[in-house]
């Protein structure tokens, strides 16, 4: 590389340095607190804010003046409110009769946190639950989060042992409208199902509602900022997914949708929240809405979204299948609705090798999982098939690279002949290439090699096998993690504070790889600039990416040293051959 290409190199890493104290010194010092979305009503024709105050009991509703010209809806004292755990082998969830079974807590017992807790899918800051809304007959909007219902057992809590499923109903007297939830958790699933039913709906405008789910999912990992990067929502609808994003701080416009959606997901990097419209007679459509919150070093980003609904008093209930739980594609990939779609589809990068990733790279690793119960001894191993099945594109790169020792100098050479004459220079050089062969020839292999190698970087980073496997105990505890050993006192420019072995060790098997296949010596200083850029990319990503890519350098210089001397090997039994022939005339 030449000088003018290393000035630039540096000159985005100097403005990569101070681009957060610029962001800072613009938009002011950045908010350390996690606000919450506020769930504003969808302004939709069928969807207005409500006019009147209105108290709520678990016989009817009764109206109350009032002069404010803001006016809301509100619940009955939270005395009132029972709460009722019910646990299974995959999870812990807490429901509460206030808002007719919303979630105070889903607790998956097979995951845990940084911190060795238990992973927490509902966060009491960001208030984020399933809530049933609608608008009345006479015009307000009722959002029934706040209200108390009713609920058929008496029980605190149960623990499905011996019973495949469990069910509870909750019921709201409206007016005079009965609303109905009923909620079956199973057994052996992370999924629950919700029946919603009405009666007499005279209270309903037009017989339709809302089933939404409010402010996204909570963070679940130490890196929150490499969490938020994957945090988005979805949409399946006629067979095609729609992704909804926030990449700005503030409130995102209100997207709506009309048509029947099969469901909608909310995810962050390892976990998934979404309601699939199962039995529903009419669908009107969906919406979502999002806010961006800046935090340091990253974007907050917040979901609201819900089904748009008519419900056919002729009918029994409309049923919707819940799943809180791991982004895991064996666990997805059990409801056949195209909820698997999520695995490796976070973005256009992850979409387009997502064929090499999801069909190749993570059932072979999974495979190999099988019967190496070690993620970390899985990713040696696969290292090593990886190497061996790229042997014959390596040896072709590795050749070529050896042939543009002898052809450069050539090149150089008619260069200077004829750098007056633009034409004979071309005439010459494909006259040359012609000859000794292209140098683009050693390009193929390596550009061969490239959707495996970033497949497997998607895959080491992100998917949830290697979420809390153990490698090596008290060092390499979590694949899915940086291997840290300690934090430093300062925090250094785009390394940051954590010091970690592998992305260290994986720069200097670069560095070595680097220096036996450089040729040119105007690329001598990248040996040294690009592990070193590397090590600051590296430094924070999982140490199970960190460790594939460093077997991967160290296998390719076995390869290249055995490739070399195979070669020297060649070059000298026909000078040994010489030499005895002569010996014995």
């Amino acid at each position: 590389m030449d000088k003018k290409s290393l000035v630039a190199m540096l000159l985005i890493a100097v403005i990569l340095m101070l681009l957060p104290s610029y962001q800072e010194y613009v938009l002011g010092v950045k908010p350390d607190k996690v606000e919450p979305v506020t769930h504003e009503p969808i302004k939709k024709d069928i969807v207005e804010k409500a006019s009147v105050n209105k108290v709520v009991t678990n016989e009817k509703v009764s109206e109350i003046s009032s002069d404010n010209t803001d006016k809301t809806l509100i619940g009955i004292p939270d005395s009132l409110e029972k709460s009722i755990t019910i646990e299974t082998d995959d999870y812990i969830v807490e429901l509460s009769n206030k808002g007719g079974g919303s979630l105070k807590s889903y607790v998956l017992k097979k995951y845990t946190k940084y911190d060795s807790s238990l992973v927490n899918m509902i966060s009491k800051e960001l208030e984020n639950n399933i809530t049933l809304s609608f608008q009345e007959a006479g015009g307000s909007y009722v959002d029934t989060k706040n209200f108390i219902y009713n609920v058929s057992s008496d029980i605190s809590q149960k623990y499905l042992n011996n019973e495949n499923s469990f069910s509870l109903i909750y019921t709201l007297n409206y007016n005079d409208t009965e609303i109905r939830k009923e909620f079956t958790f199973y057994k052996d699933a992370y999924h629950i199902d919700l029946k919603v039913s009405f009666s007499n709906m005279t209270s309903l405008l037009n017989n339709q509602y809302q089933i939404n789910w409010i402010n996204g999912l909570p963070s679940t990992e130490s890196y929150i900022e490499d969490d938020s990067q994957y945090s988005m929502a979805y949409a399946y609808m006629a067979d095609d997914l729609e992704n909804f994003e926030v990449d700005e701080p503030g409130q995102t416009p209100l997207s709506a949708l009309s048509g029947k959606a099969d469901w909608l997901a909310i995810r962050t990097k390892y976990f998934v929240a979404t309601i699939s419209a199962i039995d529903v007679d009419v669908s009107n459509g969906i919406y979502f809405q999002g806010r961006g919150i800046e935090q340091p070093d990253y974007l907050q980003k917040l979901f609201n979204y819900g089904f748009f609904a008519r419900y056919n008093p002729n009918k029994g209930s409309d049923i919707y299948r819940i799943y809180i739980g791991p982004l895991d594609n064996n666990e997805l990939e059990k409801y056949d609705n195209n909820l698997d779609e999520l695995i490796m589809n976070n973005g256009a990068y992850e979409r387009t090798f997502r064929p090499v990733t999801k069909y190749v790279v993570l059932p072979l690793l999974e495979f190999l999982h099988s019967f190496i119960p070690n993620w970390g001894i899985v990713i040696i191993i696969f290292s090593i098939l990886i190497k061996v099945a790229l042997w014959p594109l390596t040896k072709k790169s590795y050749q070529s690279t050896k042939k543009m020792q002898t052809l450069t100098p050539k090149m150089n050479a008619i260069k200077e002949k004829y750098k007056n004459d633009q034409q004979r220079l071309n005439k010459e050089m494909m006259a040359l290439y012609k000859t000794e062969g292209s140098p683009l020839s050693g390009c193929l292999p390596m550009l061969l090699q490239m959707p495996l190698l970033l497949a497997l970087y998607i895959v080491f980073r992100s998917t949830i096998q290697l979420r809390g496997a153990v490698f090596i105990p008290g060092w390499i505890d979590d694949l899915s993690r940086a291997d840290t050993l300690f934090t430093l006192p300062f925090s250094l420019p785009m390394y940051g504070d954590h010091f970690n072995v592998l992305p260290i060790l994986m720069a200097v098997t670069m560095f070595f790889q680097s220096k036996m296949t450089m040729q040119d010596p105007k690329q001598k200083a990248m040996v040294y600039i690009m592990p070193i850029f590397m090590l600051a990319i590296f430094n924070r990503f999982p140490s199970g990416l960190n460790l594939y890519y460093t077997l991967f350098n160290l296998l390719t210089i076995i390869q290249q040293k055995f490739i070399k001397e195979k070669d020297d090997d060649k070059k000298g039994k026909p000078v040994e051959r010489k030499q005895i022939k002569r010996k014995n005339k």
